[in-house]
């Protein structure tokens, strides 16, 4: 099997044959994103990474009110795995050669969080995805049950739908031939402004055992959870970081 060192040569002999170009791409997504790198606040249109924080786990502050006396009624139809199209979506660091490439819903607009962290998010405001390369020195599992310890217990009516382990064989010729091991946590909770939420939050590592690679994380309403667990899929199989 081969080692991450292994997949770092094969990235750089990649980059040095000019297949991928991202740095030029994450020089491009830093000057759009500079002035967006906040994001939305917790509770507003984006969900919680945690506390305070951005992405979409749906971590709420205890006693913040969720509106039970009168839940919104969204008659926007189910997002469907068919009527969703992908695009390569590439960030990173403009200064060096160190960038994440990934399949991304075509058309949802992008905003850098961090460096290797960004959020998109569909026209209509409802669906989203976050996808953090800054990686873990974690098992998975680990990772996941830690998220789960915060989220549960700082979450409106926070509900587990799974707790699943999985693996996915890399698509991309950079990773060829490894295989992507992952442990996926998927619940629904309530926000106050859009009623019932479903997340999933996948970490991933690349046949490693004890370091998580990336995180992943999927955001809709409870029937949207066929295509969420589709684009979370797909920004797996396809995900890359160079070097």
């Amino acid at each position: 099997m081969l080692t991450r060192a292994t997949g770092v040569s094969a990235v750089l002999a990649v980059v040095m044959a000019g297949v991928l170009t991202t740095v030029a791409v994450a020089r491009s997504d830093s000057e759009r994103g500079s002035s967006a790198v906040a994001g939305p606040k917790a509770g507003q249109a984006g969900d919680a990474k945690g506390p305070g924080a951005q992405g979409e786990t749906g971590a709420q502050k205890p006693g913040t009110p969720t509106g039970r006396g009168t839940k919104p009624r969204d008659t926007v139809p189910a997002l469907k795995v068919a009527q969703v199209k992908y695009d390569h979506q590439t960030w990173g660091d403009p200064k060096t050669e160190v960038g994440i490439v990934i399949w991304a819903p075509k058309g949802w607009k992008k905003v850098k969080l961090s460096t290797l962290e960004v959020k998109l998010t569909s026209p209509n405001g409802r669906w989203n995805l976050r996808v953090d390369g800054t990686g873990k020195d974690q098992p998975i599992k680990t990772a996941s049950d830690d998220k789960y310890a915060l989220t549960s217990s700082s979450t409106e009516d926070f509900k587990l739908v799974s707790r699943e382990t999985g693996t996915t064989r890399a698509t991309n010729q950079v990773f060829a031939g490894m295989v992507f091991r992952h442990r996926t946590l998927t619940y629904t909770y309530t926000d106050p402004v859009r009623g019932r939420r479903l997340v999933v939050d996948r970490f991933v590592s690349l046949d490693d055992a004890t370091h998580t690679l990336f995180e992943v994380t999927a955001g809709g309403r409870p029937q949207d959870a066929a295509a969420l667990a589709a684009i979370t899929a797909k920004a797996t199989e396809d995900f890359i970081r160079l070097p």
